[in-house]
């Protein structure tokens, strides 16, 4: 109903939803007051009962939700459906703005995760989100993170928003001065993966080594082993710094099974994967780390500082298996490429431990 009120004050319609909204206002505001008064144990049970008649947002949020998916459910006329998804795009707006991630995740779900309107109506949805994912909006997003204490309630938001988000991040990464630290963008990036880890291996073939290294950090923080492939194939990137960061996101995914791929990485021709190789053998508890590294040392992979490195690591280590571990490497009858470190290396660590 479109009505004036004869006041210039607005429509009918629009005047019953200040109505509506002000007294929600007034509602919370003496829920607020119940709610941070000290009461006696007799006056307990009264203020319960009170506060169990006014309402609570999170569940009308989740019930104006639940409205609104039925709505896309049975509205089949194009006008009132671009109604309802300008309503979906101010829900969403407005909880970004206001830093209300948890709110702007709902809605965000509400039209994108499992869609319950008309197939004719995919177009309308595509350029809804798409007018939604405006930079000046992500720029605004990405600062409310920041500034927030935590951004875990997030993650939702991110992972629903998807590829315009992702492409918005990968954006900021190539500008000379990028609305928050590269490092948040990193952080976002991987809580955006969170949902289809497809959104950042598809970036694992960017032609510029640093996004691609990026990428590979964000999917590692991001948590999702269906990642795995795409990521052991770039372990044959042209540059070193890339294959640090996935050989560290394979170890974050894999965890203490990911020991034959580091131990494979002690091969490498550069000494910086070798050195991360290392490090994460070194706080890997896997068993198999000390025999991976023993047949390392025996096939001569790396040089001698990398023999003495891994040595340490060994001897750093407890049980039966590093005795004889050690053993066997300072062997006189072993041969190691002629390495004499490493030989070396393991007899010191030996009579350390026999000391």
């Amino acid at each position: 109903m479109a009505v004036s009120n004869g006041n210039g004050g607005g429509t009918v319609e629009e005047l019953g939803t200040l109505e509506l909204e002000w007294r929600d206002e007034q509602m919370q505001r003496v829920r607020a007051v119940f709610a941070s008064v000290d009461v006696d144990a007799a006056d307990s049970d009264l203020r319960a009962a009170v506060l169990g008649q006014l309402p609570d947002r999170s569940t009308d949020l989740v019930a104006g939700i639940g409205v609104f998916r039925d709505l896309l459910r049975v509205e089949h006329r194009p006008d009132r459906f671009r109604r309802l998804l300008r309503i979906w795009s101010g829900k969403v707006g407005s909880a970004v703005r206001s830093g209300e991630f948890s709110t702007a995740g709902l809605w965000m779900r509400a039209l994108t995760e499992a869609p319950v309107f008309a197939e004719e109506f995919a177009s309308l949805v595509a350029t809804a989100r798409k007018e939604l994912s405006r930079p000046d909006l992500f720029d605004v997003l990405v600062t409310r993170l920041v500034a927030a204490k935590t951004s875990a309630s997030a993650t939702p938001l991110l992972a629903a928003w998807g590829e315009p988000f992702v492409e918005y991040l990968i954006g900021q990464m190539v500008v000379e001065k990028p609305v928050v630290n590269r490092r948040h963008l990193v952080d976002f990036l991987g809580m955006a993966g969170r949902g289809d880890a497809r959104l950042l291996t598809a970036r694992l073939a960017d032609p510029r080594w640093f996004i691609v290294r990026n990428v590979a950090t964000a999917i590692g923080r991001a948590g999702r082993v269906t990642a795995l492939p795409a990521l052991e194939s770039s372990m044959n990137h042209e540059d070193d710094r890339v294959r640090v960061e996935v050989l560290r996101a394979i170890a974050i995914l894999r965890g203490d099974d990911s020991t034959p791929s580091v131990v494979a990485a002690l091969a490498d021709a550069s000494p910086k994967v070798r050195r991360a190789a290392a490090s994460i053998l070194r706080a890997s508890a896997s068993p198999d780390v000390v025999p991976g590294i023993v047949d390392a040392l025996e096939r001569n992979l790396g040089s001698a500082e990398d023999g003495r490195r891994l040595v340490e690591i060994i001897a750093e280590r407890r049980g039966d298996q590093v005795v004889e571990a050690l053993e066997r490497l300072s062997s006189k009858k072993f041969t190691i490429g002629g390495s004499k470190a490493v030989r070396d290396a393991a007899r010191d660590a030996l009579k350390g431990w026999r000391s």
